[in-house]
C-alpha cells in the first residue's frame, strides 16, 4: 500500500525555513563593537539581489523600489512582532492582523502529487509575484512559531548588536548571537577589563 503524507509547507522553499525572517530581520545591521555604526542592508541593491535570488523567477519585472519597499514594511511588522515575544509580552491583535493580510495577498491551493514516500498534499500559491514571495517570508515566521519553541527566539544581550537569532543550546542559556566569536568574545573581554579596572580603583587594605 502507498503512504499518504500531508506536508504543510510550500514547494520553493529550498533552504531552512527560519532562515528567511531572520536574515530579513538581521537586515538592519548595527555594529556589535560599539561605534555606534548602522546599516540598512536593503539599501543596498546586491545585498537584496542575493537575499531574493531564488525568488528570481517570480520578481521579474518588478522595480527594486517596490521590492524594497515591501521588505522594510513586513521587517517592520516582524521586528515588532519579535521585540513582544522575547520581552515575554503577548503581540497585539492589530501585527498578527498585518501579517494575515500579506498572506491573504497571495491565496494557496492544495495539490495532490506523487512524493518520494508514497503521495503528498502540497500548498502552492496561485500568485508568482511579489506578493508571493513576501507571503513565503510571513509563513517561514508563523511556521517558526508553530513548530518551534518561543522561548529560544532571543535578541542578543550586546546592546550595540540586537541581532535576533533562534537558541539552539539544550538548555535555553545563548545570551550573544555568537560563542567564541563576534559578541560572545567581545563581552567577555569586556568584563575582564571591567573586573580588572575595579580592582585597580579598589582602596587597599590596611595591615
Amino acid at each position: 500500500m502507498p503512504r499518504f503524507n500531508v506536508i504543510v509547507k510550500f514547494e520553493f522553499a529550498d533552504y531552512r525555513t527560519m532562515e528567511i525572517w531572520l536574515d530579513l530581520l538581521n537586515s538592519d545591521w548595527h555594529d556589535y563593537r560599539g561605534s555606534g555604526r548602522r546599516e540598512d542592508r536593503l539599501d543596498d541593491a546586491a545585498w537584496i539581489e542575493r537575499y531574493t535570488t531564488r525568488w528570481k523567477d517570480k520578481l521579474g519585472g518588478v522595480a527594486p523600489r517596490e521590492i524594497r519597499t515591501a521588505l522594510k514594511h513586513l521587517r517592520k511588522i516582524l521586528r515588532r512582532a519579535v521585540n513582544r515575544i522575547v520581552a515575554g509580552k503577548n503581540v497585539p491583535g492589530n501585527l498578527w492582523a498585518d501579517l494575515n493580510s500579506l498572506l491573504a495577498a497571495s491565496p494557496i491551493v492544495r495539490r495532490f502529487e506523487k512524493a518520494q514516500t508514497g503521495y503528498a498534499i502540497r500548498l502552492v500559491p496561485l500568485g508568482q509575484d511579489l506578493n508571493a514571495v513576501i507571503a513565503e517570508i510571513v509563513i517561514s515566521f508563523c511556521e517558526t512559531l508553530v513548530n518551534g519553541e518561543l522561548s529560544r527566539i532571543k535578541i542578543c544581550n550586546n546592546r550595540d548588536c540586537l541581532w535576533v537569532f533562534y537558541d539552539r543550546s539544550k538548555n535555553r542559556s545563548r545570551r550573544w548571537c555568537e560563542g567564541n566569536t563576534g559578541c560572545g568574545n567581545l563581552m567577555k573581554v569586556r568584563r575582564f577589563r571591567a573586573k580588572k579596572k575595579e580592582n585597580r580603583t579598589r582602596p587597599q587594605r590596611a595591615y
